[in-house]
């Protein structure tokens, strides 16, 4: 599934970020940037909610990896999110207990536009919700 205008993307997420607070323990959605495979927002469903990823492109090869600059994490820190002291091992991450799609769809905009300085017009790409069978 793509999205590409902002209704769309933020329709998109709630959608399945709702199907995920459904879903068993263990599922997992991945909203990505096409063309760019260090872009993008993963959320795992837990006991307590939802737990998101945001990928901090410090990954693979070191000529490949894409590290988010320090004014990137700055954002993510000042949205809430856990910065971890090393980059190359762990994605920052944030909790989500209250379960309230439409917001954590607004952040995911966010997260894509002043984070990964997406365009206004950029489209987004999901493969929906992976259930877990655990």
């Amino acid at each position: 599934m793509k999205a590409s205008t902002r209704e769309q993307r933020l329709d998109l997420f709630t959608r399945c970020l709702q199907e995920l607070l459904n879903a068993p323990s263990g599922s997992v959605v991945v909203f990505e940037i096409p063309g760019r495979p260090l872009a993008y927002v993963q959320f795992e469903r837990t006991p307590e909610g939802l737990k998101g990823e945001v990928c901090s492109g410090d990954w693979g090869p070191r000529r490949k990896a894409r590290p988010l600059s320090s004014a990137m994490l700055d954002r993510l820190r000042s949205m809430g999110w856990q910065i971890p002291p090393r980059l190359r091992e762990t994605n920052p991450s944030k909790s989500f207990t209250g379960g309230n799609p439409s917001a954590i769809a607004e952040e995911i905009e966010r997260i894509f536009l002043e984070v990964f300085l997406c365009p206004p017009g950029y489209t987004v790409r999901t493969e929906g919700v992976l259930r877990s069978h655990g």
